[in-house]
């Protein structure tokens, strides 16, 4: 099953780096991309089936340590 979030930025640099650094996270069907404005990235990924899937709380982790929150 496929989960789609967005997660909303103070600023273009945060929000850069927040997509950057997703890149390099293990998920299955990781795709990322800047969402409705330079101040948003949006995340969709496949949730991994039979095991505890903690990818969400991974990206609003590292979302809250760039001063960013979940909006989707």
């Amino acid at each position: 099953m496929e989960n789609s979030v967005e997660f909303q930025f103070e600023t273009e640099m945060s929000a850069y780096r927040f997509l950057n650094t997703v890149k390099h996270i293990e998920a299955e069907g990781l795709r990322v991309k800047f969402g409705r404005t330079d101040h948003h990235v949006s995340v969709k990924y496949r949730y991994s089936l039979g095991e505890f899937d903690s990818t969400l709380s991974t990206l609003d982790d590292l979302a809250r340590e760039l001063g960013g929150e979940e909006v989707s």
